[in-house]
């Protein structure tokens, strides 16, 4: 049950005495508020009720009470007590305020919006106050018009860049923003209807016609350029029904028409408009041929060869002399430059602006290089203005190559997917001056150019030349105090920076972290033994080699965490296992203990997803003294698990 704190007040007002009835006025005094604020909200305390086979009983001159059988009045007492209390934030206001505005044709009333986002006029008279820089920053204005209500000005396009920005920037959040069923929604306070705003179908089936009209391109995007390339698309099919068109400059039209770009755009659309029965005029084709050439690129190549290298030298030359620090013979910071200049200077010369959650922060933070970038910029492209947003972009790689990296771990067990997480936690919380950069499997080493770490970790013997230091995952004190010395007597002369790609496939990733979401498995079972039940499971001849080599039992505690990457896995297997009996099982130290429950992780070797299920060996670490709580809660392990992918899903965006 998902409502807000208000309406959980006075509904534990009125089970107080449910018998009783009790004045409007009462309630309001026990909730600190006035009693048209109480009125306000007896139509929502209504609908919960009625959801709960309960109704308000109204009685002229004596007030309220709850009406209804004792079973259901206990019922919503514990439900009341399990319940979510849903209030939004001053940036959810500010989001949804900006969606319902976006959206609208005609002008929004002051008293539905207000209701909208459970506040009073005055209050969001205030609210809207604050949406003056956001506004600004896309050239769009709001009026106010006596009588008839609020509503927003400006061109289309730049309604659609604040729309899908906004899109972008709450796909990380978990109170009002989530994916449910399949689709990216919000909940208001008051309306308990989901509402979509991009339906992750339509997403992925305009995804697929990118990639095959997109491989005509001389470079390759970036996944995340392709995420938000085809929310802009999906806005626009919305658009273009609802007979909205977009306004781009002749100036503008005449320098795009030439580009290489604009030829793939056509076809794009021509593809569109066959699969989505609409038609994309010439202005919807320039639109899309603006976000191709300002979307950000995978291939240094094509940037290397621009034109725009002698600058980006004079830039980083001009950036050093202001800052006192040399950034020159950086090649990492250069290739990251030029992979972000060429693009940048595509977005604004066609008045595209890009979103920098960032931005504030990174002006508060690093105010001296933010003044000196945009100080360098101003000499070096004179004829350019970038925007607060774009130069917070560049102070990231500036500021990058100024920090000192930490040491870096790699961390190494059988599969690289449970017991390595695990230990990965364990080194990140004991040891805050090394970094784990990488989580390996044994098979995956070959693969990896190991000289560029500043250390092994291993839970298993390892057969290469680099030095490396085997402990047990959970890091009892005689193996912490191992890595102690270890850290402490070669970290000065061995810390290497690490170049980390945030170059992701975010479509990748969220097809295959979904589908597993959907196929996690809670069971409660009787068996005679770990071998009875193992038989059962895909792969088990893998798994009992893989628990030859380390058991998969934790010391100490009545759970194991059979888990393997593989190629014969042929797709995700995530079982929670409650087990009536406790059975006998081979733990880290070879030693067999009682069990009770088990966290089964199987995964194909070719997968993305891998970071994601291991989220689940850091939950159950946090519920390793009371493990019935994790695995008898099925809804607590889905809504992190969900909360853990729009929050990765994040991260690979930004």
């Amino acid at each position: 049950m998902q409502i807000s704190h208000r309406e959980k007040k006075i509904i534990e007002s009125l089970l107080k005495s449910p018998r009783s009835f009790l004045s409007i006025h009462q309630i309001a005094q026990n909730l600190g508020v006035s009693s048209r604020t109480v009125h306000r909200e007896l139509k929502f305390v209504e609908e919960t009720l009625s959801r709960m086979n309960l109704s308000l009983d109204r009685r002229t001159g004596k007030g309220l009470r709850i009406a209804g059988d004792d079973i259901d009045l206990a019922l919503l007492s514990e439900q009341l007590d399990a319940s979510t209390v849903l209030d939004l934030s001053v940036e959810e206001r500010k989001v949804i305020i900006l969606y319902t505005l976006i959206r609208a044709k005609d002008p929004v009333k002051l008293y539905s919006l207000a209701s909208e986002i459970g506040v009073s006029i005055n209050k969001l008279s205030k609210e809207l106050d604050g949406l003056s820089p956001d506004l600004t920053r896309y050239h769009l204005t709001l009026q106010k018009k006596r009588g008839e209500g609020l509503q927003l000005f400006g061109e289309e396009v730049n309604k659609r860049q604040l729309l899908a920005d906004i899109m972008l920037d709450k796909l990380n959040s978990t109170s009002v923003y989530s994916v449910i069923e399949d689709h990216f929604v919000y909940q208001t306070l008051n309306d308990t209807s989901l509402k979509d705003l991009v339906d992750i179908d339509q997403i992925f089936s305009v995804e697929r016609l990118l990639m095959d009209e997109l491989a005509e391109l001389p470079y390759v995007l970036l996944e995340t350029a392709y995420l938000t390339l085809t929310i802009h698309i999906v806005l626009a099919i919305e658009r273009i029904r609802n007979n909205e068109k977009v306004s781009i400059s002749s100036d503008i039209i005449k320098s795009l028409e030439v580009t290489p770009e604009f030829q793939v755009a056509q076809n794009l659309a021509r593809s569109l408009s066959a699969a989505y029965d609409i038609d994309f005029d010439f202005e919807e084709v320039i639109f899309i041929t603006m976000h191709l050439r300002g979307a950000k690129r995978r291939a240094a190549e094509s940037a290397a060869e621009s034109d725009i290298s002698p600058a980006t030298d004079e830039l980083i030359n001009e950036v050093s002399r202001l800052m006192h620090h040399d950034f020159s013979g950086n090649p990492t910071l250069k290739e990251g430059l030029l992979l972000h200049l060429v693009p940048a200077l595509n977005r604004m010369t066609g008045g595209i602006e890009t979103y920098n959650p960032l931005t504030a922060m990174i002006m508060q933070d690093y105010e001296r290089l933010f003044k000196s970038i945009s100080t360098a910029l101003e000499t070096v492209f004179p004829d350019v203005y970038f925007p607060d947003n774009e130069v917070a972009f560049l102070v990231l790689h500036f500021g990058g190559a100024m920090k000192n990296t930490k040491a870096s771990v790699l961390v190494v067990c059988t599969s690289g997917l449970g017991t390595s997480r695990i230990l990965a936690n364990q080194i990140e919380q004991h040891f805050p001056a090394v970094q784990v950069t990488k989580l390996a499997s044994v098979s995956d080493l070959k693969s990896l150019h190991l000289d560029s770490y500043s250390y092994i970790v291993s839970t298993v013997g390892l057969d290469i030349s680099q030095p490396y230091t085997i402990v047990n995952p959970l890091l009892p004190e005689g193996d912490k105090a191992l890595l102690q010395q270890v850290f402490s007597t070669s970290v000065s002369s061995h810390v290497q920076s690490t170049k980390r790609s945030v170059y992701n496939d975010v479509i990748p990733f969220v097809i295959e972290s979904d589908a597993i979401l959907q196929g996690i498995e809670f069971k409660t079972i009787s068996i005679s033994s770990w071998d009875e039940y193992r038989k059962q499971l895909p792969v088990a001849d893998e798994l009992s080699k893989r628990e030859a080599v380390q058991g998969f039992a934790l010391s100490g505690y009545p759970v194991a965490l059979p888990h393997i990457v593989h190629a014969a896995v042929s797709h995700p297997f995530i079982e929670l296992v409650t087990l009536t009996s406790p059975v006998q099982m081979k733990n880290m130290d070879g030693i067999m203990q009682e069990v009770t429950y088990l966290l089964i992780m199987l995964l194909p070797e070719e997968t993305t997803a891998r970071p994601f299920v291991s989220e689940l060996s850091t939950l159950l670490m946090a519920h390793l003294e009371a493990p019935d709580e994790l695995f008898s809660n099925s809804e607590l392990v889905i809504q992190h698990m969900q909360d853990t992918l729009i929050k990765q899903i994040s991260q690979k965006i930004y």
